[in-house]
């Protein structure tokens, strides 16, 4: 798990699961989506990070290297980052 705490001190943590997708939780209250073709391609939530896809995943942490984000879907606690 990583933990990431924003310019706001917000604190949001990544989670890489079994299936080597990474679950994103933190707060969303205040957050941009921004989709195409019913697809969330990227998720800014104020005060960052901002992710979308195409970009490395190793923008989180170099924990993530060599993943690239492919999309996010919705999660219970935040998003999943679904990685090719």
């Amino acid at each position: 798990m990583i933990t990431y705490t924003n310019r706001h001190g917000d604190q949001y943590k990544f989670t890489l699961q079994d299936d080597g997708n990474i679950l994103w939780e933190g707060s969303f209250q205040f957050c941009r989506v921004g989709t195409l073709e019913g697809k969330i391609e990227m998720v800014d939530p104020s005060g960052g990070p901002y992710l979308q896809s195409g970009q490395d995943a190793e923008r989180i942490s170099t924990k993530f290297k060599g993943k690239l984000i492919k999309k996010f879907t919705k999660a219970p606690t935040g998003y999943n980052i679904i990685v090719w």
